[in-house]
């Protein structure tokens, strides 16, 4: 069993700059904290996917969240070659906090999916995968501090001072 560390971001200023049909455009500036969800994950030999969650914010998640959107897209696509996985998510970083983290969750397993050769996909499908799940799924593809824009345009920040966060 693979054992992940996926971290949560906060958003240290969030610019609204226009409207979109039914979201706001928005630039944010992230930073990614020591808070996060531990993620095992291993191939099994099933028909389908097995994600499960435990800890204390693991309660409320619904059947259509963003790992399983995540293993969805995959198999639309043909990205997994038949592979199943079986996912266990300790839920460290509350529900709709603006933490992100189930968005961090589908992009550490996509990362681990891409790093450990189980897909072969380039960056522009990968930004078309996150698209999919959440606008800010692509932060957790290179999980450093960055200007992210509503057009999914993200601008790094080469060195960055450190902030002590208290939640």
């Amino acid at each position: 069993t693979n054992v992940l560390k996926s971290f949560a971001k906060i958003n240290l200023a969030l610019h609204v700059t226009g409207k979109l049909t039914n979201l706001h455009k928005i630039e944010s500036i992230v930073k990614f904290i020591d808070l996060y969800d531990t993620i095992s994950i291993n191939e099994i030999n099933k028909h389908k996917h097995k994600v499960s969650f435990i800890g204390n914010f693991s309660k409320k998640i619904k059947k259509d969240n963003t790992v399983n959107k995540l293993f969805e897209n995959l198999e639309k696509k043909k990205f997994l070659n038949n592979k199943k996985f079986q996912v266990r998510i300790k839920k460290n970083i509350p529900q709709e906090s603006g933490l992100g983290g189930g968005s961090m969750n589908a992009a550490t397993i996509l990362n681990f999916l891409i790093k450990k050769k189980f897909i072969k996909i380039n960056q522009k499908k990968i930004l078309q995968i996150t698209k999919l799940i959440g606008s800010d799924v692509i932060l957790g593809i290179n999980p450093k501090s960055a200007i992210l824009s509503s057009n999914s345009k993200i601008k790094k920040f080469l060195k960055t001072p450190n902030f002590n966060i208290l939640l």
